[in-house]
Order: structure tokens, then sequence, then C-alpha cells
């Protein structure tokens, strides 16, 4: 690149500053130093690389095969004695180093490698590091720009270099889309996958971390959202005058239950809201038209019925606020409608 550094934005605009001290609350008040606007787009997120971190044994030695704006290893050098963080952009890596520096990160061991299963000076200087995890998170867009969803179609081919990480340490963490299919993830990564572990950070999933080990038998699917971790459902589902809507990370994770009604559950109370139901209708043509003149002012929202949210908002004719909230839903296989006013839950 000619000229050095000088294309690289050493500080960013306050509008971008304002979105990555969001994103990585630490580093607010740190000159971050970033080369190009994508870096901060494709990184983690605070929560998101932390809880990473908490699944790493304390005094282990990380690398990170795809490193970027480094929030993950950042992380990871928290817990670990030693990480590898690799790069191959070099501009990108040695702005890294310059903002760990800053933020007083002493444990990095900074490398640019093109990691592909044909090159041996990458394998050679990992095995040299000797990892106890390494972790990788694949480009999931081509060079067109397009979304890629198979595993073995992102960069790097971690299915294709599985037996060689696995061969260098014993544990390896694959970040994937939080689009990706669960059932096509055990399937890529049968004989390694032992965990799935669903992220939600704010109600939303952020990301799907699949930890890989040798041999390893498919042991359990696990949810964080908001500090709390899911294992599995406490209590079965029954009728009740409340109405659970799970986030969209125990969605993604088949966890717990969908919409239901059901007793008021402590645990579940953190991967979803309670509501209490007002009114419990069918969904029918006179109920909807019926509906407008009722709640002139609700919140609308359809899950596994013919009609979108926008579009059963339509047919009723209401406008966005208000106190109550209309689900439209599938319950014990029949299309409901609830009215229903959100539930203050116990502490």
């Amino acid at each position: 690149m000619k000229g050095g550094f000088s294309g690289i934005l050493r500080s960013l605009e306050d509008r971008e500053a304002r979105k990555l001290e969001q994103k990585v609350p630490s580093w607010g008040g740190v000159r971050v130093e970033v080369p190009q606007a994508v870096n901060f787009q494709q990184c983690s997120g605070e929560t998101a690389a932390r809880y990473k971190a908490s699944l790493i044994a304390p005094g282990a030695r990380v690398a990170d095969l795809t490193g970027g704006l480094g929030v993950d290893s950042w992380a990871f050098s928290a817990v670990a004695s030693a990480v590898w963080y690799n790069e191959r952009d070099c501009v990108l890596l040695q702005a890294v180093q310059r903002n760990f520096a800053a933020l007083g990160v002493s444990n990095v061991v900074f490398n640019s490698f093109d990691i592909a299963p044909d090159r041996a000076d990458w394998q050679e200087a990992l095995r040299a590091f000797r990892p106890d995890v390494i972790y990788i998170d694949p480009a999931r867009r081509n060079a067109a720009g397009n979304k890629l969803f198979l595993l073995e179609e992102c960069s790097p081919d971690v299915v294709t270099l599985m037996p060689t990480l696995l061969a260098i340490a014993p544990q390896v963490m694959v970040k994937v889309s939080p689009m990706a299919d669960l059932t096509m993830l055990r399937r890529r990564l049968q004989g390694y996958l032992s965990e799935i572990h669903v992220v939600g950070v704010d109600s939303e999933c952020k990301e799907l971390l699949c930890l890989c080990r040798p041999n390893a038998i498919f042991q359990s699917l696990v949810l964080f959202e908001n500090g709390f971790v899911f294992r599995e459902a406490k209590a079965k589902p029954n009728n009740n005058d409340l109405l659970f809507v799970p986030s969209a990370a125990l969605v993604k994770s088949g966890l717990g239950p969908g919409m239901c009604l059901r007793p008021y559950d402590e645990g579940l109370s953190h991967f979803g809201g309670f509501w209490e139901v007002v009114e419990n209708l069918p969904f029918a043509a006179s109920v909807i038209k019926e509906l407008g003149r009722r709640y002139p002012q609700a919140d609308v929202t359809a899950r596994g019925v013919p009609v979108s949210s926008e579009g059963l908002r339509a047919k009723i004719r209401t406008k966005p606020g208000g106190p109550v909230h209309i689900f439209a839903c599938v319950l014990d296989g029949e299309r409901r409608i609830l009215i229903c006013k959100k539930v203050s839950l116990p502490e």
C-alpha cells in the first residue's frame, strides 16, 4: 500500500466512534485505530467476546486464526496466558498492534499468515505456539459480497481444516452465522462437534459457537443471553393466563418452548417475556375486523399464522404503541388472537 499508513483512519469519525464504543464499551476513551469501517462493523461485540473468553480455562494458550479488529483476542487475553493473533491483512494487523499497546494488552503474539489447508508455514508456527484452544471465525461473504451459509463455502474452510486443527490443539471453537441451520452444523461437523452455544444479546441472536474436539459425540445445546445460561426447559407448558414469548436466540436454539401459555418461570424470564392474557380469541376475519375499533392503538406480532406482523397490523388498522399487545399465534395446534398486557415480573 503506497504511503504506508496514510490511508488509515487514525481516529474514527464521531458517529463511527460512538458505534464502536457501544459495541465495545471497555474501549471507550482509547484512540482506537481502524483502517476501514468494515473492520468494526464485522467485529464481535464485547458481551459476545467476553462470553467466548469465559469458555476458556484460565491460563490456557489461545490461537485466534482470524483476528480482525481483535475484540475476541482482546477478551481472550484477559483469561489466557498467551494469545496467538493472526490477521492476513497487514495494515489491519499493525493497527491492532498499536491498539493493544494503548489498551495495555501485552500477552499477544502477532502473525500474518494465509490460513489455507495446503500451506505449511502457519501450521508450523501454530504447532510451535502449542495452543490449548484454537478459535476461528470464517469469512461468510464471497468476493462478490454475497452471504455464504455452508461451512465449506466460507473462508477458511473449517470442515477441511478441522482434522489439521485438532491435531494441533485439543479444542477448536468456530464462530458461525446466527442464520446457520443447527442441523447442518451437526451434520457438517459430525465426529468433531461436542457443543453448540447460541449467543444472544438484547433479545437478538448474535452468533453461534461450535465447540469441537477429536472423536466427539454431540453433548449439548447451550443458550447464553444477557448474562444467563440456559441448558434445558425446567417446566412443561400447560394452560395458564400467562403468554410466554421466547427471544430470537431461544427460538434459534430450540432448547425451550415456543410461544405458549404457561405458568411464570423465573429461569425462562431471562430468555423471553411473559404477558398477561386479557382476551383469548379465535383467529377469524370477523374478530380481526372488530379489533381495530376496540384497540385503535396496539403493537402487533404474528407468528406461525399466514400473515406477517405488518400485514396483520394493516388488517386491524391499529397504530403502534399503547398499553396492549396483540399476538396472533398457534396454541395447541389452533390459530388464536391474544390481547395481552406486559407482566411486571418479580425480581
